[in-house]
């Protein structure tokens, strides 16, 4: 059996992986439906097809960006969990290349956080074309695929920031608030800090939200992009790298 097999039926045995997975997908969904409600009753008149149908869909990534947490937080219980019950020993007995364990489980929660972004984008999308029927909304604008992109991507990135702090930190409730600090905390810190708009752009937070149009553009959408990609890349590869070491004693 392949390890991508194994971390895929350790995932769906697992009854905390579906209760986050569900709290994220109904909370984020729920607040969808009402946020897009809400946004989409106080539209002017004149509004044209195509800017209903982008209004549409930046409401619906909102709501898909607020699933992030309980995301992030199933990423860093899948290893820290493992490592508190000894059962991460009984993984690396069965494969001892615990670089692959860690990738292995990184294609699983990644495939599930975009599976979660589509649970919630496509009811909610359709809700939103309901809601805004009397504007009669065009499929979907050009603009609209980089909100897609964005919001999907930035679901990602946290599950695998949750991820990537769990199998460093080893500690479920010590990298669940270092999670909550990368993601929540420190944006709004920095931001009265001198400088604090140059550092805002190397979180997280920032990059996303301009992705999926909440906030000012200061930099360029392929920057980012880069920025939330290296979030989501990098913690990884330093986890990964110190597995590696630990492998090889």
């Amino acid at each position: 059996m392949s390890v991508l097999a194994a971390e895929w039926i350790k995932f769906r045995t697992l009854r905390s992986s579906w209760w986050a997975l569900g709290i994220g997908v109904l909370v984020s969904l729920a607040l969808t439906v009402l946020g897009a409600a809400t946004v989409i009753g106080r539209w002017d008149p004149d509004r044209t097809s195509d800017q209903a149908a982008m209004g549409i869909v930046v409401a619906v990534y909102v709501g898909v960006v607020l699933a992030q947490l309980p995301l992030g937080m199933l990423g860093t219980m899948t290893i820290a969990g493992e490592h508190a019950s000894g059962m991460i020993d009984t993984t690396f007995v069965a494969m001892p290349s615990r670089v692959r364990v860690l990738l292995a489980k990184a294609a699983v929660l990644g495939g599930a956080a975009v599976g979660a972004s589509l649970l919630i984008s496509v009811p909610g999308y359709l809700f939103g074309r309901f809601v805004a029927a009397a504007y009669h909304p065009s499929l979907l604008p050009a603009g609209a695929w980089t909100v897609i992109a964005g919001g999907t991507l930035m679901i990602v990135v946290t599950t695998l920031l949750g991820l990537a702090l769990g199998a460093l930190l080893r500690n479920g409730a010590v990298a669940t608030a270092a999670l909550v600090a990368i993601v929540l905390v420190l944006p709004f810190l920095v931001v009265n800090l001198p400088g604090g708009e140059q550092v805002s752009r190397l979180l997280p937070a920032y990059p996303a939200l301009q992705l999926i149009e909440q906030v000012p553009d200061i930099m360029p959408a392929w920057a980012a992009f880069a920025v939330l990609v290296a979030w989501g890349v990098l913690p990884l590869l330093l986890a990964a790298a110190r597995h590696a070491v630990q492998g090889r004693r």
